[in-house]
């Protein structure tokens, strides 16, 4: 029979390994691996395995949480809010099917920066996006309006005006309105 102590740390292990796979944020799956080494390690100990527990805890535990976050610390995203209020929700199974081209262009303007695109749907207002969220650049639409609101600390911000100016311009002549917004105000 299995001692209890035991019993938890399995369900402990199998709750941080699920977490670490479904979280969306890199960091926390780095800090959630960590503890289910430290985990996995106190399992060690308590099978009887006191080499393979400190390997466990001094590889898995310390080390590779240290490459993970070093490795973390150079890697660069890009957040992008794309907010259309006219909509009531965004469906996972729809996202893929309504990849629009403005934001294709963005994720291109990314990639040549060697910047992760995060992009964000969502349905909220503009201003809830601007207040409550951290953001590099917010898309709106509204009908055939794409507004691109980015801020002057953002050093991309001259580059992605500079990109919008050059690339754009078959959008525009298909009817498509597009403007890029430096800083923003509480009217918008």
């Amino acid at each position: 029979m299995m001692p209890v102590v035991e019993k938890i740390m399995y369900i402990a292990l199998i709750i941080f390994a699920f977490m670490s796979v479904q979280t969306p944020k890199l960091r926390r799956a780095v800090v959630y691996l960590a503890v289910f080494s430290a985990g996995s390690a106190f399992v060690y100990v308590l099978l009887g395995a006191p080499d393979a527990a400190l390997a466990e805890a001094v590889i898995g535990s310390t080390i590779a949480t240290i490459i993970f976050l070093s490795a973390l610390q150079k890697y660069k995203a890009f957040t992008v809010y794309y907010t259309n209020e006219m909509r009531h929700e965004y469906r996972q199974s729809n996202l893929f099917r309504r990849r629009n081209a403005v934001l294709e262009r963005i994720e291109n303007f990314c990639s040549g920066k060697d910047l992760e695109a995060h992009i964000m749907y969502t349905t909220e207002s503009l201003q809830e996006v601007m207040k409550n969220h951290g953001w590099d650049i917010i898309v709106r639409r509204k009908n055939n309006k794409f507004s691109i609101y980015g801020m002057e600390q953002n050093y991309h911000i001259e580059e992605m005006k500079k990109y919008i100016d050059e690339n754009f311009n078959d959008l525009r002549k298909l009817g498509y309105e597009i403007e890029l917004h430096i800083g923003w105000s509480e009217n918008e």
